[in-house]
């Protein structure tokens, strides 16, 4: 692929734009990187309803008409050929759209009035599943759509994929955040359900962190998944330029051996990268499953520890918030690993979404983790860099339905879970020393024999 298709493609992929879930302004910054990289004025994104009768355009970018949004429909009655394409669920690049098999249909009704001479239509995938498309419209002399380009808009069209996922994500979290904001009403007129509705709190506690490490986690997998299908898009090209050259008795031992060489390195990066998109997810299963489960079993916190943490690496990363993790060597406990990843979990994402912000200025943002052995049990510490704590309040943040988060949605049971399940699942200790402006560490002490 040409050098500035690919640093487009790296400018788009990195926009913080694609997983904020604004998606007109994701949509806005696609379309657009798709007229800069393949020079040409009129593109847009059109997507099917649910029963796939008829596309939409929702949105139209035309630079020489000065258009930003234009609502067409094509519906599979009046434009069979076309639909019939889409069905295949594969690219559509019509060198000459007035004649090309699936594009035809629209000649007088659209190509000829407009200009439009070539079409490339990539397909959007959202869960697997074909939503719709990016239509790349040329107008003038007809081009033919060279295989870098259509590799790039593709590549773009699954960064819109990305872009729905985002804002899925984004309307939960709008939902959770307003449901969370009539908890507190609930309560006070359920004073005597309280016991019943705590439970309940609890376990949605334990799975907003979780929802923490899938944002985190599906935007960390992306990226390298996004490398790896490019990777395995432009090895499936070379394969048919050589099998062309094969059949047409033009194959040469030099391209040949050229051919070897692009496929190699590109399939090692592929392997590479669906490797550290594997491994991430085999921490998540892991640490998700952990969770969920209260079993006894013996282990290597020196090992499960740092497979806790990393799934939590993306999340305190989009916050440009660095992870160090030190664990004494060969600290092996019999214990519920579940308790534990939940005590990490909810600590670091406390210190993500308290510790920092506009009023702190450190040079780097950073959370340790440690785990330690001394004569009262295994000791495990988690330390921000962060605003700190007031004196004040620090016997407060233990305390059920505290927080200084409530209109972001926050619960103020996500210390007190931890208090309990340290006091009454390790029978240990946990403890809070907090400076403002100097930070914050909560420390839990678990009794070795537990």
């Amino acid at each position: 692929m040409k050098e500035s298709l690919e640093l487009i493609l790296l400018r788009v992929s990195q926009s913080a734009d694609i997983d904020k879930g604004e998606l007109d302004v994701a949509s806005r910054l696609i379309i657009n990187s798709v007229c800069e990289g393949l020079q040409i004025t009129r593109a847009g994104i059109w997507l099917y309803d649910e029963m796939q009768t008829l596309v939409q355009c929702t949105l139209l970018i035309d630079k020489g008409n000065d258009l930003d949004h234009e609502s067409l429909v094509l519906t599979r009655k009046d434009f069979p050929h076309y639909f019939e394409a889409l069905d295949s669920e594969r690219t559509i690049a019509a060198h000459d759209a007035l004649t090309d098999v699936a594009t035809f249909e629209f000649a007088e009704v659209y190509l000829t009035p407009l200009g439009i001479s070539s079409m490339l239509d990539v397909p959007i995938r959202h869960r697997g599943k074909m939503i719709g498309i990016i239509c790349c419209e040329h107008q003038g002399k007809a081009r033919e759509w060279h295989a870098d380009e259509v590799v790039f808009a593709a590549s773009l069209a699954d960064l819109y994929g990305r872009a729905v996922s985002a804002n899925e994500r984004a309307d939960y979290e709008q939902r959770l955040i307003e449901a969370n904001q009539t908890l507190e009403q609930k309560v006070i007129d359920r004073t005597a359900e309280l016991e019943a509705a705590q439970e309940k709190l609890v376990e949605s506690e334990k799975m907003a962190a979780l929802g923490n490490l899938v944002a985190g986690i599906a935007h960390e997998v992306n990226t390298p998944l996004g490398i790896a299908l490019t990777s395995v898009s432009n090895c499936k090209e070379e394969l048919k330029d050589i099998y062309r050259d094969f059949e047409n008795d033009e194959l040469t031992e030099q391209g040949f051996k050229d051919f070897e060489a692009i496929c190699s390195e590109g399939l090692n990066l592929a392997e590479t990268s669906l490797m550290r998109a594997a491994n991430l997810v085999q921490d998540f299963k892991r640490t998700s499953a952990d969770q969920t489960s209260l079993e006894i079993e013996e282990i290597a916190l020196d090992e499960y520890i740092p497979r806790v943490c990393n799934p939590l690496k993306p999340m305190l990363r989009k916050e440009q918030v660095e992870l160090s993790i030190d664990v004494t060597p060969n600290l092996v406990i019999t214990t519920c690993p579940g308790i534990i990843a939940q005590l990490l979990t909810n600590l670091i994402s406390n210190a993500q979404r308290h510790a920092f912000g506009p009023s702190v200025n450190n040079d780097v943002n950073r959370v340790s983790v440690s785990c330690s052995k001394n004569v009262k049990g295994i000791v495990i510490s988690v330390q921000d860099n962060g605003k700190g704590i007031p004196e004040a309040l620090h016997k407060k943040v233990f305390e059920p339905f505290y927080t200084t988060a409530r209109d972001k949605g926050g619960t103020g049971l996500g210390l007190n879970i931890l208090y309990n399940l340290v006091r009454q699942k390790f029978n240990g200790e946990i403890d809070l020393t907090s400076t403002p402006g100097e930070g914050t560490k909560v420390t839990v002490c678990i009794p070795v024999e537990n």
